[in-house]
């Protein structure tokens, strides 16, 4: 796997909170990537759980690691594929008692990553049709790869 570091992209705000969006670890089509911490915090709002998934994300998948680490600022912070970001959203979502209808689909958590995901993406990291196509499907680039198999 080609692995490159991860740089921060911007940090945009999802219900007035930071969240720290960044550059994706290999040279493949994809989206920007997310601390997860930021994104639980800005979702639930409990730096507890925020943590907890943190070491959940490590333990994601004992073969392959979803996963990679990156330097904001001075922290170093665990950082996420958009897929599962959206994931943990619509998690969150459910938690919370969304249920889907045929009008809507997505919860306000949904709804909030996914806006502030797309923003960073056409400000900080904008891509042709071709390549967001390319990036839809190959999400998370070779660290999702198993997944996706």
């Amino acid at each position: 796997m080609s692995r490159i570091p991860s740089r921060l992209l911007t940090v945009a705000k999802i219900n007035d909170l930071p969240v720290s969006f960044f550059t994706p670890p290999h040279d493949e089509p994809d989206f920007p990537w997310v601390s997860v911490r930021d994104l639980v915090v800005a979702l639930e709002g409990d730096e507890e759980t925020a943590d907890r998934f943190v070491r959940h994300t490590w333990n994601f998948n004992e073969k392959n690691d979803v996963y990679t680490t990156a330097k904001d600022g001075d922290r170093i912070v665990t950082i996420i594929p958009h897929v599962m970001a959206q994931g943990i959203a619509g998690a969150f979502d459910e938690k919370n008692g969304f249920v889907a209808t045929e009008d809507e689909d997505a919860g306000p958590c949904h709804w909030a990553y996914c806006i502030a995901a797309g923003r960073t993406a056409v400000d900080h990291w904008p891509l042709s049709f071709q390549e967001m196509f390319a990036a839809l499907e190959n999400c998370g680039g070779p660290y999702m790869a198993a997944l996706r198999a």
